[in-house]
């Protein structure tokens, strides 16, 4: 190149190596670009339309549109005034008693009640204060709002933790919902008639207990399990409702109590949703699968069939049901699988109900499957799957995104996700070989 811009005399005109390198370059990516295009039509082909996405749209009627089973007597003024809110402070014990005889913990009570501690030590009822509710209340501004919580998540008096707390309040609240919860009040002992119609026992241990036959009404877990009218509402259902959708339902009329269910034989275990077992026998599942040439259909249905309640009722479990097509290693083949939600989805600020798909009693849902056959496919499968904290899992994975949120709980929200996250388990599911 001369000094303005032309070709020397006698100099090439041919583009230099490196030009022609990068117009190669050029060919070959938008050949390679090419190929990818096609792979992915082709996969598209196979695969059929991307799974349908949660939510969905079905809203599950409002309990007042729906007639109880069976009259509904109101509660006994025992009931009533056993459980008010908030609870008032036991006071001092008797003089005469033993120190261990006016102790509130449930380490107390498990000196004589052995198996009925250990019970209770595995149920979710002594994990009422756990480090979900116990680290957003550390960042809570008024001791009113631990009380409002605490009313069902750890409900004495003495278990409130105030700033002048030596120690003993909080260790107290870390019963959660513990045995003095439900049968103590003003020191007296309270508890079921005995099995064998007997009358309680004289000159037993804190003067014994006295017997009331509210501890088998359904109506004693009401006050916990159900919000109050005027409560917040959404889609005219409160947020939680247990005992009223039970009290439309065949159980009711026949008098199958809360208690038969999560209590059998008197254990205090109370197993619901987080179990296994206990979510196995609340539905009924199947999975049908058809071909048309190279196309599947299929259908999983879900009713309930256990549980007298909806299933499942509050608004943080999730029953996912899925279907997809598996490859000759057992492998779930991409862009084939097809899901559905048994749930009722609120937004984290509990503003609004997204869905809700949930099953009173004889109730069924339905995940219907339309796809192509992939060529890699060699079986099918059908899962039903609980994840007993999936709400609880968004609520605190949207929370911790900002960092001034519960500054001095964040660790302890930390490891309810993780607990939350690891929740979900499989409650069912069928493989079958290509129809």
């Amino acid at each position: 190149m001369n000094d303005e811009g032309a070709p020397r005399a006698g100099a090439s005109t041919e583009r230099p190596r490196f030009a022609r390198t990068l117009q190669e370059r050029i060919l070959w990516g938008a050949s390679a670009l090419l190929l990818v295009v096609c792979a992915v039509l082709i996969a598209r082909r196979f695969a059929g339309p991307a799974p349908a996405p949660l939510p969905e749209s079905a809203k599950a009627a409002a309990l007042a549109t729906i007639p109880l089973a069976v009259p509904q007597p109101p509660a006994s003024d025992w009931l009533l005034a056993h459980f008010v809110a908030p609870l008032p402070a036991q006071g001092e014990p008797p003089a005469d008693w033993t120190p261990i005889e006016g102790r509130l913990d449930a380490a107390a009570c498990g000196a004589c009640h052995v198996r009925q501690l250990e019970d209770w030590q595995s149920s979710w009822h002594a994990q009422g204060m756990g480090p979900g509710v116990v680290g957003q209340l550390l960042d809570g501004p008024e001791i009113a709002d631990a009380a409002t919580c605490q009313r069902c998540h750890a409900p004495l008096a003495e278990q409130l933790v105030a700033p002048d707390d030596d120690g003993t309040a909080a260790a107290l609240r870390g019963d959660g919902l513990s045995c003095a919860g439900c049968h103590v009040r003003d020191h007296t002992r309270s508890g079921p008639p005995k099995a064998d119609g007997t009358a309680p026992m004289e000159g037993a241990p804190h003067d014994g207990f006295v017997a009331q036959e509210a501890f088998g009404d359904a109506r004693f877990c009401q006050s916990c399990h159900d919000f109050e009218a005027g409560q917040r509402t959404l889609e005219g259902k409160l947020l939680q409702e247990t005992w009223a959708e039970w009290a439309r339902t065949d159980y009711a009329q026949d008098g199958v109590s809360c208690q038969d269910c999560h209590m059998p034989e008197g254990r205090h275990l109370w197993k619901g949703v987080h179990d296994p077992d206990m979510v196995r026998s609340a539905f009924t599942a199947t999975a049908t699968w058809a071909r048309a040439g190279e196309k599947l259909t299929a259908s999983l249905e879900v009713t309930n069939t256990g549980a007298g309640h909806r299933f499942p009722t509050y608004t943080t479990p999730q029953i996912t049901l899925r279907m997809e097509q598996l490859d000759a290693a057992g492998a779930p083949i991409a862009g084939t699988s097809r899901e559905g939600a048994i749930a009722r989805r609120v937004k984290p600020d509990l503003t609004e109900e997204l869905f809700d798909t949930r099953l009173l009693p004889g109730e069924r849902h339905v995940l219907a499957y339309d796809a192509p056959l992939s060529p890699l496919a060699t079986a099918v499968r059908a899962v039903v799957e609980c994840w007993p904290d999936e709400g609880y899992s968004r609520f605190y994975t949207i929370k911790l995104r900002d960092p001034d949120w519960a500054p001095n709980g964040r660790a302890l929200i930390r490891t309810a996700l993780e607990r939350a996250n690891a929740s979900r388990f499989v409650a069912w599911e069928q493989t079958d070989p290509l129809p």
